[in-house]
């Protein structure tokens, strides 16, 4: 038997290969029966297996490389863990009726490429398709690889997969007389990643109704059309149109819930964009920033060029800083021109230029071929004739056909310079006109074409009158450190002060509100973003009511959840993290937020000069602060949602493995460094545990036993509490 991957020949009736461990037994397509690879008809029900439709039975065989190396290498610290993920169904309306008088190979020809164009959708939006159910598939996005923006990554996914689908219907319909649509379901929730095969088939639980509601939104969707849960339209407000379709009875649930049908790509492309719809709140604790801001576009309006990179954490107010300055009266008389990377573009060369080309020339999604032609040579023969030459590279780069043949003869080496020459060229010439102020938004997803088209207009600031504005996180690296006209603004949460100001903007003055307040700060550790999303979900939640500015509240001081938009951004920063890194993460979650150092090297794995290394890096990646010197070495999380967050990643039986022996851990460590706080933190933590034993559902004496077990651990911790008491009195 000839492994489909490797070509490797194995023993007959071989399970996996023996030269590269892929599986060997495929699914057939038809009736979902294994079958032997190689061979041509399924031995259950007939069906030819194709090639296309064998490549459709195991993930390993359909998953992008770059993305199967990425499950792989993470493999080990995904297993065993929630994730917030959006799962997509989509299917082939009717397909047994399209197809049942047909031969099954014809029928096969017409199915699979339907099945290519569904997966290849969500493939480009690194989703993972973790099941092919003959005429339909599913896929997670945030799983088992964590991403900020899941729910917007499946909506554009369904946009893309209906359009191939209608274009490959079109086709379908002059060749075989037939009409073909797929419907689409979309609901955003939680499930627990169980386990990764060596074929990338996941194993997974839903937690509550994530995968039902979404294979119900799947089949309530007529034949086009793609619906969604509030679920997920609450992660991906205003990147997307919908229209609702109101409370709808669903299988299986007591109340109706509210449905919407997706109908289009919204005008949004960013957090702050959305935001700004629903009313930004006054700009608070950024005044430095802003005046340094303000002399950055005097030097540049005066012909000294200049670049400046706003450079923080998510959610500490980057983009709200670039929106006062492309929104303030000093860039009267400017052109502004904004773009900014996306992180499902890093594989797309050239797409934060082409996004600004396209606001220059005011091209439109609609626009043909034509259109776009005519807009750019128009324009550019307008502003200045010499500038015409370099429309075929642009055009080029707006993904138009070009027909010149000097153009086409080029290698590409010579195209992409052709290519960078033509738009800086463009650029420079226009600064001559009017200053231009370049807007490009979270460089940490830029691509490496992108990158290079910066690094060469940064060479030519110094005499044009350009300020060329960035942000990104602390991790992305570039070259312009050394540049005179060049400035980093560090942008840090807001102070107790300031965070006091914002929150006063968002639920008011109202004394009664002063306790949330102190707990909001201390939970977010001045964070903008997660002020106003912690806000935003407790006014969903009804915790509040009233109006912003003026709230007040609805019930007892409550607990602050984390929300969904911020765990989502949280855990994908987490889940870049190395695997080993991330389990002494985790590991460190269960001992609280405050983790002593000796605590935490008991239940690590691996010596302590191994453990030091990753607690520095983890350090580095401000995941974790030193707040306590040795002997007495003790560190925090940076706040309290990325604690909650790691924590609530492990499944229930981890979080009561993880600490071996806890209380004999705590007690060593009391011996060396009495204190009563850090008595208390881990009585807490304790409580906080699930009452399940840790190996699964035990009964009878079992469970008892594992009950006492549990009482008696914390009657321990009750006595060295009131020891501890008495001995500091």
């Amino acid at each position: 038997m000839k492994c489909p991957l490797c070509q490797a020949e194995n023993a007959d009736g071989a399970r996996f290969c023996e030269e590269c461990g892929a599986r060997l037994a495929f699914v057939c397509p038809g009736c979902g029966q294994p079958v032997g690879a190689g061979k041509k008809f399924c031995w259950s029900c007939g069906a030819p297996l194709t090639a296309e439709s064998v490549r459709l039975a195991s993930p390993e065989s359909y998953t992008p490389k770059h993305l199967a190396e990425k499950v792989r290498i993470s493999k080990s610290a995904l297993e065993g863990e929630r994730k917030q993920v959006t799962v997509l169904f989509a299917d082939l309306k009717s397909s047994m009726e399209l197809l049942a008088e047909r031969d099954p190979e014809e029928a096969r020809q017409i199915l699979d490429p339907v099945l290519t164009l569904m997966m290849d959708a969500v493939h480009r939006y690194e989703g993972t398709v973790n099941r092919v159910m003959g005429d339909g598939i599913m896929a997670l996005f945030g799983a088992p690889l964590a991403h900020e923006d899941h729910a917007v990554r499946a909506c554009y996914a369904a946009l893309d997969m209906q359009a191939a689908v209608r274009r490959f219907a079109d086709e379908v319909r002059r060749s075989h007389g037939i009409g073909m649509q797929i419907r689409v379901g979309l609901n955003s929730g939680e499930v627990v990643v169980r386990a990764i095969g060596s074929d990338l088939h996941m194993d997974y639980s839903a937690i509550g109704q994530t995968t039902h509601l979404a294979a119900r939104m799947e089949q309530l969707a007529s034949p086009g059309n793609t619906l969604l849960t509030g679920d997920t339209l609450r992660l991906a407000e205003g990147y997307v149109e919908v229209k609702p379709l109101g409370p709808v009875p669903v299988k299986g649930l007591e109340a109706p819930i509210e449905v919407y049908e997706m109908v289009g790509t919204g005008l949004l492309r960013s957090r702050l964009q959305a935001a700004a719809t629903r009313g930004l709140t006054r700009l608070v604790g950024r005044d430095s920033e802003l005046d340094l801001l303000r002399h950055a576009l005097e030097r540049a309006a005066a012909g000294r060029g200049q670049i400046v990179a706003l450079v923080g954490e998510a959610g500490v107010g980057k983009s709200r800083l670039v929106w006062e300055v492309t929104h303030s009266r000093q860039v009267h008389g400017w052109l502004v021109l904004e773009s900014g990377s996306v992180s499902y573009g890093k594989a797309t060369p050239y797409l934060p230029v082409v996004n600004l080309l396209k606001a220059y020339f005011t091209i439109q999604d609609r626009d043909d071929h034509d259109e776009i032609r005519e807009k750019v040579s128009r324009k550019l023969r307008t502003f200045d004739g010499a500038l015409a030459a370099t429309s075929t590279a642009l055009l080029s780069l707006l993904d138009l056909p070009v027909e010149d043949p000097p153009w086409r003869s080029l290698d590409p080496p010579q195209r992409r310079q052709r290519t960078l020459d033509a738009v800086k060229r463009l650029l420079l010439r226009k600064s001559q006109a009017q200053p231009l102020l370049l807007v490009f938004e979270d460089l940490h997803w830029i691509d490496s074409e992108t990158q290079a088209l910066l690094d060469s207009l940064g060479e030519s600031l110094p005499t044009a009158r350009i300020l060329l504005l960035v942000n990104h996180r602390p991790e992305y690296q570039h070259g312009w450190v050394s540049k005179t006209y060049y400035a980093r603004l560090r942008l840090d949460p807001l102070p107790l002060e300031r965070a006091e100001d914002l929150l006063q903007a968002l639920i008011g003055d109202n004394p009664e509100l002063q306790p949330l307040k102190q707990l909001l700060i201390q939970r977010t550790e001045g964070n903008p973003f997660f002020l106003e999303e912690s806000v935003r979900t407790l006014v969903e939640t009804r915790a509040l009511v009233g109006e912003r500015g003026a709230y007040r509240l609805a019930k007892a001081l409550p607990s602050i959840q984390v929300p969904a938009t911020v765990q989502a951004l949280l855990a994908a920063r987490i889940d870049r993290l190395s695997a080993d890194e991330k389990r002494l993460l985790q590991s460190a979650a269960v001992i609280g937020k405050d983790v002593p150092f000796g605590l935490l090297k008991a239940i690590a794995d691996g010596p302590e000069e191994v453990v030091r290394g990753r607690l520095s890096n983890l350090q580095a990646a401000e995941f974790l602060y030193e707040i306590r010197l040795p002997p007495d070495l003790e560190f925090t999380f940076t706040h309290a949602l990325t604690h909650d967050v790691a924590y609530e990643t492990l499944l229930q039986q981890q979080r009561l493995r993880r600490p071996r022996h806890p209380a004999r851990l705590l007690h060593l460590h009391l011996r060396r460094r009495p204190r009563r706080r850090l008595v208390r933190s881990r009585a807490r933590a304790v409580r906080r545990q699930p009452p399940d034993p840790p190996a699964g559902p035990v009964r009878g004496r079992g469970a008892a036993s594992a009950r006492r077990l549990k009482k008696a651990q914390l009657r321990r911790y009750g006595a060295l509490v009131r020891q501890r008491r008495g001995g500091d009195r």
